[in-house]
């Protein structure tokens, strides 16, 4: 049988099974396990789930741009600014958050509503 324990703050610590393993030393064991790891115990349930953060592609977010003729003007914008250039067109990451506070300011910066254009 499987026993699920918490920390003192309530944060997951695993679950356990088998009899020669060994619990943790300060653990606090509870009913069951969250349905994600990210949950708290307050003694008595799990906290909800924490919720998923949105990403957008930033391909989608590009073609939204040349849809309102802006393209040209971040472009401009990107490319004075290495740093902010080489995180947008960084290849291992295609997608953005949509929530991403950098992302929201240079896109409210062309007088464009984050909430649309970085929409998921």
């Amino acid at each position: 049988m499987t026993r699920y324990f918490v920390d003192d703050n309530g944060g997951y610590l695993g679950g356990f099974d088998g009899e020669d393993i060994e619990l943790p030393e300060s653990g606090i064991e509870v009913p069951t396990a969250p349905t994600d790891a990210r949950q708290t115990w307050d003694g008595s349930a799990w906290s909800e789930p924490p919720v998923a953060r949105q990403m957008v592609l930033k391909s989608t977010v590009m073609q939204r741009l040349i849809d309102v003729n802006k393209m040209g003007i971040a472009q401009g914008a990107l490319w004075a600014q290495p740093n902010a250039f080489a995180r947008w067109f960084a290849p291992d990451h295609p997608a953005v958050y949509c929530d991403d506070p950098d992302a929201m300011a240079f896109v409210a910066a062309l007088g464009l509503d984050p909430a649309i254009i970085l929409a998921s």
